[in-house]
């Protein structure tokens, strides 16, 4: 298979022999660890393929739904339909949206087999009734967290040798966040490269947020010391320290969701202020 997404494509070249003088078959797609490639990278064949098997999946549980109660319905959901479009998603939403959105419609219908919302029903509601996020938000969580775990070294060396942390030169504002060193490059296919991707999603991230990420989360791990919330407390008056215990767990929550496990909400609160 040779990768290339221009037009028109380009010539294959002579077939090319193995040591056992057998010939390699070019092929169009190929299927590699549960992952339909084709040659342009545009994951088409995979997208269909796992929009078939969902809605096969669905239409069974649709067709039983009089004999699962509320929660077995979700149960089922989350163990049969989920795993499906997790599964890779880390590679295949570099796709076209156009592509993408088409599994909007059978995640939906997922959760209308979950709730019994009628088909007018909007996509918001939805999620708002089962309390999952979007397939959008899902994918770019885990595809966050593999760049989180590549930056900690808790991938295999052939991944986490792609990213390399830049060192700034001078103190400046955004020398306080970790930001990844981009390969420059002109090319439509290297930008779809993992060196690349991350390193740019990286920045993006940081940037939007406008937090040092290291310094916020040593923040919160201050915040579940006792002695420093009962100072905090001290200096805010006890009760009015609430809302400013609510309003930073939510920062935490938008900021740090991705890569942390979250503290129980319980945990930001003392008894005097209570």
């Amino acid at each position: 298979m040779l990768f290339n997404r221009s037009l028109p494509a380009p010539a294959r070249p002579s077939n090319i022999t193995t040591l056992d003088g057998s010939d390699l078959e070019y092929v169009d797609n190929y299927k590699y660890l549960g992952v339909w490639l084709d040659c342009k990278l545009s994951f088409q064949t995979h997208i269909k393929h796992l929009q078939s098997k969902v809605k096969s999946r669905i239409g069974f549980l649709f067709r039983n739904k009089a004999s699962f109660t509320h929660a077995a319905k979700h149960t089922l959901v989350k163990l049969t339909i989920l795993p499906i479009l997790d599964f890779g998603d880390v590679i295949y939403k570099i796709g076209s949206n156009t592509l993408l959105n088409t599994f909007d419609a059978v995640y939906h219908s997922a959760i209308r087999f979950v709730t019994k919302g009628p088909y007018t029903t909007h996509h918001c509601d939805l999620y708002a009734l089962v309390g999952w996020p979007s397939l959008h938000t899902r994918r770019q969580t885990h595809w966050l967290q593999v760049i989180y775990k590549t930056l900690l070294g808790k991938v295999p060396p052939y991944l986490s040798s792609l990213v390399t942390i830049a060192s700034p030169t001078c103190s400046t504002r955004s020398s306080r966040y970790f930001s990844l060193i981009t390969p420059k490059t002109n090319s439509s296919l290297v930008r779809l490269s993992f060196q690349f991707y991350a390193a740019n999603d990286w920045n993006k991230l940081q940037k939007s947020l406008k937090l040092p990420l290291p310094l916020l989360y040593l923040f919160i791990l201050l915040l579940c010391n006792p002695l420093f919330r009962s100072l905090l407390c001290t200096l805010f008056h006890c009760k009015s320290t609430v809302p400013v215990f609510y309003l930073l767990y939510c920062i935490y929550f938008a900021t740090m969701a991705f890569f942390l496990p979250l503290p129980p909400l319980t945990h930001l609160s003392c008894s005097h202020c209570i």
